[in-house]
């Protein structure tokens, strides 16, 4: 009696995983750094100045088998004006919908008994959220071993998170272990983005973001916070990518200050954006640039959906 022969078993793909991770913290902690060295490249702008983020910028990482969206968002701080209240709300949307969250946090003083203040009111924002968030504890490299250990000893106290994991983005300082807490807790999901894709920014809005860069990392104290960028013109031709931006302050005496003796500051912020949108766009460009005084557009609900803050 012949036996027949067994039915090879189909071949099964194995399982991607893919879902939506928030970076989340107060400003100049350290997220748009993270996003970059996660992503690999610069998608969010970087400067030594608190607030610079004002949207939600995604970037993605594609490993062979994981898709992982982080998404920057601007630092929760105090602020009256429209423009901080729709910074915070972005930020506080963004974590309440993500599959996860990592929320950045320094190392605090030695001779803290509790969170300071600040987190505290931060995390009462997410309460009931701590096993969708990984906490890491940024800058470890600036901060003394009791630092690390005391605040890691104070963040376990405050919630029953996915993990703690102190590092440095800035240094890339143990960031594997983050990898590996975000790979495992993502939910079986098909991609959401091509696998050569590191954001969804238009090329537009990256020109903008490149340009206010230029500005923060240049004016000093109140200026750069007055400042938004929009494209008013994007032409490509075979040899080069001509771009016109109007930069927006709320007065004349900003206006001055960007512009400069003889035009000098604003060639100059010219000239450092447009050598970062070269780098991005793998072309010749030509920028143009010009300010003009849009008064109280930080505060103004008209103004801000023109400038793009919806």
């Amino acid at each position: 009696m012949t036996r027949a022969a067994a039915t090879p078993a189909p071949d099964v793909a194995p399982e991607t995983r893919c879902g939506f991770i928030g970076l989340i913290g107060r400003p100049n902690v350290g997220k748009s750094t993270l996003l970059n060295r996660l992503v690999g490249q610069a998608v969010s702008i970087i400067t030594p100045k608190p607030q610079t983020t004002r949207n939600r910028i995604r970037g993605i990482r594609t490993e062979e088998l994981v898709q992982m969206v982080f998404i920057d968002t601007p630092g929760i701080h105090e602020g009256r004006k429209k423009l901080n209240q729709r910074m915070n709300r972005y930020a506080l949307e963004t974590l309440r919908g993500n599959d996860l969250n990592v929320w950045l946090v320094e190392p605090f003083p030695e001779s803290k008994a509790a969170l300071p203040k600040n987190e505290q009111a931060l995390l009462e924002q997410f309460r009931g959220r701590e096993s969708h968030t990984i906490v890491l504890l940024n800058k470890c490299d600036a901060a003394s071993k009791v630092q690390v250990i005391r605040s890691i000893d104070l963040l376990g106290q405050a919630g029953a998170f996915l993990g703690i994991v102190p590092g440095s983005a800035l240094k890339d300082q143990n960031l594997d272990p983050l990898l590996n807490l975000i790979r495992t807790n993502l939910p079986g999901s098909p991609f959401f983005f091509e696998s050569d894709q590191v954001t969804d920014a238009t090329e537009r809005f990256l020109v903008t973001e490149f340009v206010r860069e230029a500005l923060f990392r240049r004016l000093k104290q109140e200026v750069p916070y007055a400042t938004a960028v929009r494209v008013e013109r994007f032409e490509e031709s075979e040899r080069l990518i001509s771009i016109d931006c109007q930069i927006c302050v709320e007065r004349d005496s900003q206006k001055g200050i960007i512009i400069g003796k003889g035009g000098v500051m604003l060639k100059e912020i010219g000239t450092a954006a447009r050598l970062r949108v070269e780098r991005l766009l793998g072309r010749k460009v030509f920028l143009g640039l010009h300010v003009k005084v849009v008064r109280r557009w930080t505060d103004d609900a008209f103004h801000l959906r023109q400038l793009g803050y919806e």
